[in-house]
């Protein structure tokens, strides 16, 4: 059959009205009377049965399964009234017919394929039947299943009719809820159709979309007998739609996101449209300008029109941007930039225009023309030289400060590279390594002048990087010729003193050994036990301020005296003039290494020689042997500790009494108030004496 001018799939496709359940043929079209030959009362009451049977197309043309596609044997041959076989597939949907449920069998013509013809696009096999139908009971169990249902889920025909409930299972659980609620609602309403979009889950596991038409089937009572759904896969197009969404929103959020003041206008000069932006700039809400005149938002005596007339018509050619003025709501007026586009709104031409407020920019530049105007007085008048370099590091500028140390004008050096004219050859390579520096960096060094002399320089590197490239750098020369010179005076004058100061240790320490000398005569020439005892304590005295002046005289440091190493040589003399054969006397140390100045070195000492003296003399009386601990330590916020502790007999209970009586207790007290030290003498299996001072600074 030929395809005519104004032909259709339904004048070219034999179609019949069938009874739902029974398959009699209630009615047929013109062009299945056409096709088989018949008239229409001959098939009324006959069944599909009756005039066709249900073939294979591997049992009669396996060689023409590849123009099937190879995608179904199923074919029915229908004999036309001449008893000649016609083949075709058949499809059948349900609807009402007359106010009962019925199906509409459609007999899909392939007759082309046996004559080895072209079938024609209109000729609809099921296969390529765009729509998915499945027919339910009133218990949702599937009663039909079609071949595209099949492929659309993926559960056969057998799975599909067998399966308990299966609706449950290919609906996305997320989506079954909605579709049960609006399949009530439609049956409550008594209504017989009903379009869903949902998800569903294939037998794979895959999620697709699904777009459903369902036709509710009721009998004469209104009570339903089927329900009957034609789906097709919906996926591309609901992501497109959600994309679409998505690109809308994102299109509106921007548009609203830009703080710029953005409004179209027609061709009248009237506002169509504006974004939150207008808000932010002028204070007006959307609605209260929509629909009035652009020159509500001029400041007076700004809006031009016969101007603005001319800026539409160049903006058809290309985006105009020009200055203008605008007032707020509040009625503050602002300088603004405004563009103006051309656009396309609804279908009708329409003026886009974005307008910035440039107050703040204004006041930028007045503020960093200022701050330009600074720097350059700043730049020229420094005394500091100060060169500009390029990414070559070519001079670009010099100021007045480097023309003075070096002697060269700007125009002199601009353009070449400055380390080749001011540094000198030795200096080459730290040079170079400066000039490469990505980080502040300063160095001494020493750079030529003009007419030949070296001069000594501090400089500091200070590159300009941009987007992490050194597109510059700037070289600052600070001149110390004059403060070398001064710190060389300086250094010979201190060595001088430093000398002088050594001297004045060693003197004072050998006049005091001339003292201890004395002393030692002195006790020669008397026998009375009492003063040699009196002479040989004053000798220790004396040999311990001595020992200081020693220790600062080899000391590197001639203001600081290790404390650890004096008291460790102070106790070895003390053992060495004390010590009783006779007695079996340790003394243990435990010294942080700490640095005393000569004011607090010399009283520790005399407090260390006194207790330590008394130690050998009075702790240990009928006693063979004895321990004496002696305890230095840096403790929290800048404390020092002293203890001074024997094993010995202790103190007499009367301690007190003795002390205030006693030089050597008087002493330790004097001592302690020099070095403003917190002291406690305490009997704890011995004497203990505890002193605790701030180290001076």
């Amino acid at each position: 059959m030929k395809l005519t001018k104004g032909s259709s799939f339904f004048d070219l496709q034999p179609m019949f009205v069938c009874d739902q359940s029974s398959l009699k043929i209630l009615d047929a079209n013109d062009a299945a009377l056409k096709i088989l030959g018949f008239k229409r009362k001959e098939l009324y009451n006959k069944g599909i049965n009756d005039i066709g049977k249900r073939v294979n197309l591997g049992d009669i043309a396996p060689e023409l399964k590849v123009r099937f596609n190879n995608t179904t044997e199923k074919l029915w041959v229908i004999k036309d009234s001449g008893q000649r076989d016609l083949f075709f597939q058949l499809s059948a949907h349900l609807f009402n017919y007359k106010g009962k449920p019925a199906k509409l069998v459609v007999a899909h013509d392939v007759n082309g394929v046996f004559e080895n013809k072209p079938v024609l696009s209109t000729q609809l096999h099921i296969d390529n039947f765009p729509l998915a139908e499945i027919e339910w009971d009133t218990d949702l169990r599937i009663i039909r299943w079609s071949e595209q249902a099949e492929n659309l889920f993926g559960y056969s025909e057998q799975e599909a009719v067998n399966a308990h409930r299966l609706l449950e299972k290919f609906i996305h659980p997320h989506d079954l809820e909605k579709v049960q609620q609006q399949m009530k609602k439609t049956l409550e309403l008594g209504e017989e159709q009903i379009s869903i979009v949902n998800r569903n889950i294939r037998k794979d596991g895959e999620i697709i979309y699904c777009e459903w038409y369902n036709s509710f089937l009721y009998d004469e009572k209104g009570e339903v007998v089927s329900i009957y759904s034609l789906t097709h896969d919906v996926t591309d197009r609901e992501k497109a739609m959600r994309n679409s969404q998505r690109s809308m929103k994102s299109y509106e959020d921007l548009f609203n996101s830009i703080s710029d003041a953005i409004y179209l206008l027609d061709n009248k000069g009237k506002i169509i449209e504006a974004n939150q932006g207008l808000k932010l700039t002028y204070g007006y809400d959307r609605s209260e300008v929509i629909g009035s005149h652009m020159r509500v938002l001029s400041a007076p005596g700004k809006y031009d029109e016969k101007k603005f007339e001319e800026v539409k018509a160049r903006a058809h050619a290309r985006p105009v941007k020009y200055k203008g003025w605008g007032k707020k709501k509040n009625g503050e007026v602002f300088p603004t930039d405004v563009l103006v586009n051309i656009g396309n709104y609804f279908g009708n031409e329409a003026y886009i225009i974005i307008e910035r407020d440039v107050s703040e920019r204004m006041e930028s530049d007045a503020a960093l023309k200022h701050r330009e105007g600074l720097f350059s007085r700043l730049f020229n008048s420094s005394p500091i030289g100060i060169a500009l370099l390029n990414e070559h590091k070519e001079v670009e500028m010099i100021n007045h400060g480097f023309e003075k140390i070096f002697g060269y004008t700007e125009e002199e050096l601009k353009g070449l590279e400055l380390d080749k004219v001011i540094v000198p050859e030795q200096d080459w390579d730290d040079a170079l390594q400066l000039s490469e520096a990505i980080q502040v960096t300063e160095v001494t060094s020493r750079r030529k002048r003009k007419d030949g002399t070296v001069v000594d320089v501090i400089i500091y590197a200070i590159p300009v990087i941009v987007e992490g490239k050194t597109v510059g750098i700037y070289g600052l020369y600070v001149d110390i010729t004059d403060r070398i010179e001064a710190e060389k005076q300086v250094r010979k004058s201190l060595r001088e003193k430093e000398v002088l100061l050594a001297e004045i240790h060693h003197r004072v320490k050998n006049n005091l050994a001339v003292i201890t000398g004395l002393l030692e005569l002195q006790s020669y020439n008397t026998n009375d036990e009492n003063a040699q005892s009196i002479l040989r304590d004053s000798q220790m005295r004396v040999n311990s301020i001595a020992l200081v002046h020693e220790k600062l005289y080899q000391n590197e440091d001639l203001s600081q005296v290790s404390i650890a190493q004096y008291l460790k040589d102070l106790t070895h003399v003390v053992f060495r003039s004390m010590s009783d054969h006779s007695k079996d006397v340790d003394i243990d140390l435990d010294l942080d290494d700490i640095n005393l100045p000569i004011t607090q070195a010399i009283p520790c000492g005399l407090l260390v020689n006194e207790i330590l003296t008394n130690s050998f003399k009075h702790a240990f009386i009928g006693r063979e042997e004895g321990t004496i601990e002696i305890h230095f330590k840096d403790r929290d916020q800048d404390k020092l500790e002293l203890i001074i502790s024997d094993d010995g007999v202790g103190l007499p209970s009367n301690g007190k009494t003795d002390m205030k009586a006693s030089l050597g207790m008087n002493l330790i007290k004097t001592l302690s108030n020099q070095l403003k030290a917190d002291y406690e003498i305490l009997n704890d299996n011995g004497a203990r004496f505890i002193f605790v001072f701030k180290k001076e600074q």
